[in-house]
């Protein structure tokens, strides 16, 4: 189905459908009380969340310049806005105003160093 797609939209279904399974996961490792697993599946979440550009970039294969460097763009937003929803799931459901901009600083970060590899 996704076969003709282009690079960025395969990686944007492809990230997305990843990051709501890891998000159901989650809830269904929490509930049986699977510790580990639940553990596991948050720090793919939390990994998920801080590069979703670079994740799109990965699992959309994509090859062109100009669709990696909308990749990035369009996953440093994403990221940013999901770094906010981890930090509030961190702090217990709660607002961290340190957690939250040490999150954003992370995304922010890590696109910027993925943008500047791309334009290298």
């Amino acid at each position: 189905m996704l076969g003709n797609a282009s690079g960025l939209f395969r990686g944007i279904c492809f990230s997305a459908t990843l990051y709501a399974t890891l998000f159901l996961a989650h809830i269904v490792a929490a509930a049986q009380e699977w510790d580990m697993i639940f553990k596991i599946i948050a720090v793919s979440i939390t990994l998920l969340t801080f590069t979703v550009g670079p994740s799109i970039h990965v699992l959309g294969k994509i090859q062109t310049h100009e669709e990696k460097m909308k990749a990035n763009s369009l996953g440093h937003v994403i990221g940013i806005v999901l770094a906010f929803g981890l930090a509030w799931a961190y702090a217990g459901q709660s607002i961290d105003i340190s957690l939250t901009l040490i999150f954003v600083i992370i995304t922010v970060v890590l696109h910027t160093i993925h943008r500047r590899m791309l334009k290298q």
